[in-house]
């Protein structure tokens, strides 16, 4: 097979087909024992691993992924060591000079062409986009999980930019806002990528062709993840068809020769049908992979309508420095009824899996949860899979676990629902692979019929196959679900309701996944259109007073459904708009502070750099004696501008943020008043 440079290849198959010792094939690290893997000279490949990384206790996040940079990292301090020497000089008219200077002029533009000086914004660009936050960027990376680390590697991958981009399972880490992240830098990127994933919508987002290892070879398909089903299907009825066919003529020649071998009269024909069998292509039987989990849920007990009522949820980690980290701070009251299928999503960290534990009553919380008549609840975390006990078999795992003598009936039939049949079950829990366990866990949640099942990171190591397997039980399923996933695909197979955890509290969508997707996209586009208007309105405002503009017009009534002539606000309305008032004031005062400063900074810098500009443009500059002081300086300069106009989005960002809480809490204020 040939594949070209642009190329977007997804290459899947069930685990253990062999797809991560293909792309080590790919990358060198394994030779094939028939074969060759060639690729033009001098291509650079980068490979994402799934294993964790090797890291000193001193790298820091950024700096790590700072590394992507090298070529001009060396430059940097080429041109530092040139523009030292020169200073050194005593005189500048000997050769020496001229030599220096014209090495440090080439240097320079290849920096310039290199677009060294927007490195940080690049780097903060890539990491924000892949889930870290502005105040971790400079935190060692050892102090992160493995799954983050894997993040920081990305990024720097991304912005190696090599020739060919080998990705084995990129979003198995990565929360939905950063897989949507990665889907819009993906088709920009100007080299071929290799994806391995099981995220069948990333696949059908990202790729032009599938390359499919089925039954130890490897086949291409041409178009994404749906066009490759098509293509399977009518290529497998054309095999089974013709296999069919030839069956019956093979059939039909050896009976003619069984029937006439002993007839003299016919020997001519019975040599020719010999003859015709011996040079015939045989075509191969289709060969059907039924190795994917095949299962339905218990049917559920009987509950009430309402399954489960929380009110005022709130709650508050204490760090091991005794620091509180808030991440429910809104009081607020849930409702889960019965016949809910809810897709629980949001970015890692915001508190999904801690809503999950609060949900199945193993998670403490500042509110009240009410459970509704006879709801028996099931809960399964991918941590359950990383606890299973090494010693014991599968066997004994699920026997330990089974509550009922009916259970205990139905322990085999699971295991093999979930491909663990023969002497599979005598296995050791130790040996098991990441995906065997995980598959063991979820099992083992099955033993025991339950009318709400909560499930974290269900489909975590399951391939695509086992992934719609899953999907089609919870269809049929007449229970309660709540399920926490970033695979999209999934989420949209079964959910009728789509809650995201964000900025400390819960908001629901009603409807699938889809139209969670167009309602945020919407939403997306009329702030991006209402913003717009009011930017055309005050162009001439800095980000503050757009700021402040917004508060006044919020405390008049517009943008939050109140209007001037609601009536007369009464004493308590006043006093409690006033106290609101005074505490969001209290907390942007000094983010305009810092917003103020730093427009003026950037202002100055922008005008110095011009300046500078200005000088570089003039050839007779590079003659004069402080050439090299000043293209440095030039070049601090942008350094610095892209970290201060970084620190103005943020600070930006964190003023929008008050603002819409203070909008959102006046709105409550003034709605008493009506």
């Amino acid at each position: 097979m040939t594949f070209n440079k642009g190329d977007r290849v997804g290459l899947i198959g069930p685990n253990g087909a062999g797809k991560t010792t293909l792309l080590r094939i790919m990358t060198g690290d394994l030779k094939p024992d028939q074969g060759k893997c060639e690729w033009s000279p001098d291509t650079r490949i980068g490979y994402l691993q799934q294993e964790s990384l090797e890291v000193t206790r001193e790298q820091t996040v950024r700096g790590m992924v700072m590394e992507a940079f090298s070529e001009a990292n060396d430059i940097e301090k080429k041109i530092e060591s040139i523009t030292n020497e020169i200073a050194a000089l005593e005189s500048y008219e000997d050769a020496h000079y001229e030599k220096l200077l014209s090495r440090l002029e080439s240097l320079q533009s290849r920096y310039d062409m290199l677009s060294a000086g927007k490195r940080d914004a690049r780097v903060e660009e890539a990491l924000k986009g892949l889930g870290f936050s502005s105040a971790e960027l400079d935190d060692p990376l050892h102090t992160f999980s493995g799954g983050w680390q894997m993040r920081a590697l990305l990024a720097k991958l991304l912005l190696e930019a090599p020739d060919i981009l080998l990705l084995d399972e990129p979003t198995n880490h990565l929360d939905i806002d950063s897989i949507d992240w990665l889907e819009r830098y993906l088709p920009g990127y100007p080299g071929a990528i290799w994806i391995v994933s099981h995220d069948q919508m990333f696949l059908n987002r990202m790729v032009t062709h599938i390359a499919s290892l089925e039954h130890r070879k490897l086949k291409l398909y041409t178009g994404n993840y749906e066009d490759y089903e098509r293509q399977y299907e009518q290529q497998f009825e054309l095999q089974q068809q013709s296999w069919e066919n030839q069956q019956k003529e093979i059939e039909q020649a050896e009976r003619f020769i069984n029937r006439f071998r002993a007839k003299a009269t016919k020997a001519r024909q019975v040599q020719s049908k010999i003859k015709q069998l011996e040079k015939m292509d045989r075509i191969e039987m289709p060969e059907v992979d039924n190795s994917s989990i095949d299962f339905r849920f218990p049917d559920p007990p009987r509950c009430g309508v309402k399954v489960m009522d929380i009110y005022g949820l709130s709650k508050t980690y204490m760090t091991d420095r005794q620091q509180p980290v808030p991440v429910f701070t809104e009081n607020q009251d849930i409702s889960i009824e019965r016949g809910d299928k809810i897709a629980l999503i949001g970015a890692n960290g915001a508190g999904k899996s801690t809503l999950a534990r609060i949900i199945n009553g193993t998670e403490p919380f500042d509110g009240e949860r009410v459970t509704g008549h006879n709801v028996i609840m099931t809960f399964f975390a991918q941590h359950l899979a990383d606890v299973l006990t090494s010693e014991r078999t599968v066997l004994e795992e699920m026997e330990l676990s089974a509550k009922s003598s009916e259970a205990r009936t139905r322990i085999r039939g699971i295991l093999g629902a979930f491909l663990f049949s023969g002497d599979d079950v005598f296995k050791k829990v130790g040996v098991l692979s990441g995906g065997e366990r995980s598959r063991l866990a979820l099992a083992k949640s099955l033993l025991e019929p339950a009318n709400l099942l909560i499930l974290d990171e269900p489909t975590n190591h399951l391939d695509i196959r086992s992934k719609k397997v899953l999907l089609r039980a919870l269809d049929q399923y007449q229970g309660t679900v709540i399920a926490v996933s970033h695979d999209r695909y999934f989420l949209d197979g079964f959910a009728n309701k789509v809650w995201r955890v964000g900025n400390g509290r819960l908001f629901e969508y009603p409807g699938d996944f889809s139209y969670y997707e167009w309602k945020v996209k919407q939403q997306s586009a009329e702030d991006s259109a209402d913003q717009q208007n009011t930017e055309n309105q005050t162009s001439r405002s800095t980000p503050a007073e757009k700021a402040e503009n917004r508060q006044s017009a919020a405390a008049q009534g517009s943008g939050n459904g109140q209007s001037n002539t609601s009536g007369p606000k009464s004493r308590e309305v006043k006093r409690m708009e006033a106290e609101l008032r005074n505490r969001f004031s209290s907390d942007m005062k000094p983010l305009k502070k810092r917003l103020a400063s730093l427009e003026e900074e950037i202002s100055t810098m922008e005008e110095e750099k011009t300046k500078i500009e200005e000088k570089l443009a003039d050839p007779a500059f590079y003659e004069s004696g402080d050439a090299g002081d000043v293209l440095q300086r030039h070049s601090d300069l942008e350094r610095r501008l892209g970290r201060s106009w970084d620190s103005w989005a943020d600070v930006t960002t964190e003023l929008e943020k008050l603002q819409e809480k203070f909008d959102s809490a006046l709105k409550e204020v003034l709605s008493g008043n009506q």
